[in-house]
């Protein structure tokens, strides 16, 4: 399948290479979004090879791109920054259960949404505070839900977005607290979203549509 001219494969694999990985977690450890130059100097690649790297990243909604002035004079140089703050599997598993075990029984969902929206919250880059249209913002989500193994396709209908997640890394959670784990993953999408773009685009998550996969609709807020 192919999204905006990006096959699905693409984005699966964007991270595959060694050097884009090196790249994105440049862009995540700096201060401020850095150009061309800046990270062909930090990682020691070719300039060339920085700009062919950071297309596919662009492509697949890891990295963002604006003009930055700085104040000069002259052409704007172009600079580039993550899109979010990347996932980290701490493989706590066991705590995860039991957190999950004491929420549900707890009656806790509204909690556990809200835990989810905390979770955004560490995995969005402050600085990425610009408004992202409808293209910018499903790219964003499909990037985080990629790191987090969720396997998700997008398919666009009109205005809105469909994100099909294929595979759920939480699955034999989600099984027995279906109830608890997918409030945090609605929270989790939510967040995403409205911090993307400012609360003009909605999320909605629906799980199970079919045996091991979910799926996300992004629409108009208000729609």
């Amino acid at each position: 399948m192919y999204i905006n001219g990006v096959s699905d494969d693409v984005t699966f694999g964007a991270l595959a290479v060694p050097s884009r990985r090196q790249l994105l977690q440049t862009l995540r450890s700096a201060a401020a979004p850095m150009d061309a130059a800046a990270l062909a100097a930090a990682t020691g690649l070719h300039p060339n090879t920085v700009r062919f790297h950071l297309d596919v990243l662009i492509r697949t909604g890891f990295v963002s791109e604006s003009s930055d002035r700085q104040g000069r004079r002259g052409r704007p140089r172009t600079v580039y920054e993550p899109t979010t703050a990347g996932a980290h599997d701490t493989g706590y598993a066991l705590l995860a259960t039991v957190l999950v075990d004491h929420l549900d029984s707890t009656g806790g969902g509204d909690a556990a949404r809200d835990a989810g929206r905390a979770w955004a919250q560490r995995l969005r880059p402050i600085r990425a505070d610009r408004s992202g249209d409808m293209h910018d913002t499903a790219g964003t989500v499909a990037a985080l839900f990629t790191e987090l193994g969720f396997q998700p396709t997008v398919t666009t209908s009109g205005g809105d977005t469909r994100i099909t997640l294929h595979a759920c890394p939480f699955w034999s959670l989600a099984e027995d607290h279906p109830g608890i784990v997918c409030a945090v993953h609605l929270g989790l999408l939510q967040e995403i979203v409205e911090l993307g773009s400012r609360s003009t685009i909605e999320a909605r998550l629906t799980p199970f549509v079919r045996p091991r996969q979910c799926q996300a609709d992004l629409v108009a807020a208000g729609a």
